[in-house]
């Protein structure tokens, strides 16, 4: 969503390769790690989510805390934590959620997601369309670039190990230096920083296929059930676009809600794992009653 995320910093990530497991985390000091999760989008709280998606279907993960870049906001780092993982690594996606997002149903793979979001072979990045606000009792819309046109939020980046997505955050990550984009240093500081210049810059020079870079449904990956309902929210805005993250929630306004979905969400994985395996048992589970005798009942 479009609005300022105090917590951008923290990037999680899912890693799709071939080799086994890894799971790594970086600058958690012995304090952090035995600090009860009162804030849930802080590490290492905020890890224990994902990384469980990630064990359920093989994925690799990394949980990584940004640190400042000089002069920048810092998920200025994003474009340059995915090309590193891109270089550095034998892996075929890599996928980065911010620690606002929860995933509601941990039991749907990311292959099943990529196929439902038209993700190809010549897709180099995939990012959700934002949700629209508008600023309470005025006619000022958020969310659209200079053009008119809907920003993309990278609040859930996926991008593909291709030659052009290395060039394309090559250029996201130096648009900035205005070597190539001439205003784009607008948005080292400026909200909604390295995301507003996804949108402004970048996406207009890097989709010549038309699928090299793919929005997903805002329904399927922004904002939470009920967002249009509240009126006005933080930050003195309304969200108008109804989406429901049906996949992905994305919580900029409500940090504490992804410790209660990622309860819900385990509960109800659960709860179907133990449905299939009474079924699966049901021959030595189920015990029919027998029909009542004739000339009454009685304890058989």
């Amino acid at each position: 969503m479009d609005v300022p995320d105090e917590d951008e910093d923290d990037l999680e990530d899912i890693i799709r390769g071939e080799e086994p497991e890894k799971i790594q985390d970086r600058d958690k000091s012995e304090e952090e790690q035995d600090a009860p999760c009162w804030k849930w989008t802080t590490s290492p709280c905020a890890a224990s989510r994902v990384k469980s998606f990630a064990q359920i279907h093989g994925y690799d993960y990394k949980f990584y805390h940004a640190q400042h870049m000089k002069g920048y906001y810092d998920t200025w780092i994003r474009p340059h934590l995915l090309a590193s993982l891109l270089r550095d690594n034998d892996y075929d996606f890599v996928m980065t959620m911010d620690a606002d997002v929860t995933i509601t149903h941990k039991d749907v793979p990311l292959e099943w997601l990529f196929n439902r979001w038209n993700i190809t072979e010549r897709t180099s990045i995939a990012l959700p369309w934002d949700v629209e606000t508008q600023i309470w009792e005025t006619d000022y819309i958020r969310g659209k670039d200079s053009r008119g046109l809907t920003v993309l939020n990278a609040g859930v980046v996926i991008v593909q190990n291709l030659p052009h997505t290395l060039e394309m955050l090559q250029a996201w990550g130096d648009c900035p230096t205005e070597t190539r984009y001439e205003g784009c240093a607008h948005w080292k500081t400026e909200w909604s920083h390295e995301q507003r210049a996804f949108s402004e810059y970048i996406r207009y020079d890097f989709n010549p296929d038309g699928d090299n870079i793919v929005p997903i449904a805002c329904d399927d990956a922004m904002s939470w059930p009920g967002a249009t309902e509240e009126r006005p929210g933080p930050f003195n805005s309304v969200v108008l676009s109804d989406c429901n993250g049906n996949f992905l929630r994305h919580h900029t306004w409500h940090k504490e809600r992804p410790r209660g979905e990622f309860q819900d969400a385990v509960m109800q994985l659960m709860i179907r794992l133990l449905q299939d395996k009474v079924k699966e048992n049901m021959d030595t589970i189920l015990t029919e009653e027998r029909k009542e005798r004739k000339g009454g009942g009685g304890i058989a």
